[in-house]
Order: structure tokens, then C-alpha cells, then sequence
């Protein structure tokens, strides 16, 4: 099973092409934010996060962004539907399940900064709100991409 998981991550990065870009390819109000969200690694609150469905076990953040499919609804806040502000970030299983890491002030401190700069950001460029996230997901799913690759 992580042997057919890591052979499509490697298709789809051979996909993608090079990953190689400068620094000044990211947006410098995300860079912070992304930063911290790298920073995530193996955080025994949240990883390893196993599907239900298949079992596939993803043991760190990177792994689950490299080994997993994104969702249109990837990144969403919860500030006041439940006792504590969460952010949940929706991706799929190489199974097709839909797995879900929750993200709290304990696992991420800096989420209500977070939201806010994205509600900061969507009014500077004048774009929906979910048009800004989508593009900080991007950058930030590049610069992990990009960490481990530098690393391996």
C-alpha cells in the first residue's frame, strides 16, 4: 500500500515538472503563515492520521499533503460553530475517502491571525476570500514539496 502511495506522489511531481523557484515566487504576507503550517511536521495531536476506510496511514503533514488529493473545500475555518475555533483542512485518501485534520490555537497558534490576514488579503486584491485561500494552499503545499525534496 505505501509502495502504490509514494509511486503516484512521484507521478505526479514527474506531472508537475520541477518544483525549483525562488523565494520571491511566494506571496510575502502567506510566507509567515505557510512557514508555520511546514512547521507541523509530525505533531503527535494531529499525526499519524489514519484513513478508515483503507487504513493507509499518513505518520506527518507533509506526508498527507504529498500523498493525498486535494478537494475544492480544502481549507475552511470553523471560528464559532463548535466549542473550540478550528480550522479543517479536507483532503482525499488515495482511496477516495475524504480524510480531515483539524488545526486548533494549540496545533496552529497563529489561526485567528490566519483568517484574518486572509480576510486582509481578499480585500487588498479585491478577490473572494476562498480565491485567496486556494492560492495560500497552493504556495503552501509547494513549499513543503519543495522542503522535502531539499532535505531527501
Amino acid at each position: 500500500m505505501l509502495y502504490k502511495r509514494l509511486s503516484k506522489a512521484e507521478a505526479r511531481r514527474k506531472e508537475v515538472g520541477p518544483t525549483v523557484r525562488m523565494k520571491s515566487s511566494y506571496n510575502g504576507t502567506f510566507l509567515k503563515f505557510i512557514k508555520a503550517f511546514a512547521q507541523i511536521g509530525k505533531d503527535s495531536r494531529i499525526f499519524p492520521k489514519k484513513c478508515r476506510a483503507c487504513g493507509a496511514v499518513y505518520p506527518s503533514f507533509p506526508d498527507y499533503i504529498h500523498n493525498t488529493n486535494p478537494l475544492g473545500r480544502g481549507l475552511e475555518p470553523y471560528l464559532e460553530d463548535l466549542d473550540v475555533p478550528r480550522t479543517l483542512q479536507y483532503r482525499n485518501c488515495i482511496c477516495g475517502s475524504t480524510l480531515t485534520v483539524s488545526f486548533t490555537k494549540e496545533t496552529y497558534p497563529r489561526i485567528e491571525s490566519f483568517w484574518e490576514m486572509i480576510g486582509t488579503e481578499s480585500k487588498r486584491s479585491g478577490k473572494p476570500v476562498r480565491e485567496v485561500v486556494s492560492e495560500f494552499r497552493k504556495q503552501r503545499n509547494r513549499y513543503i514539496q519543495e522542503r522535502d525534496e531539499t532535505a531527501a
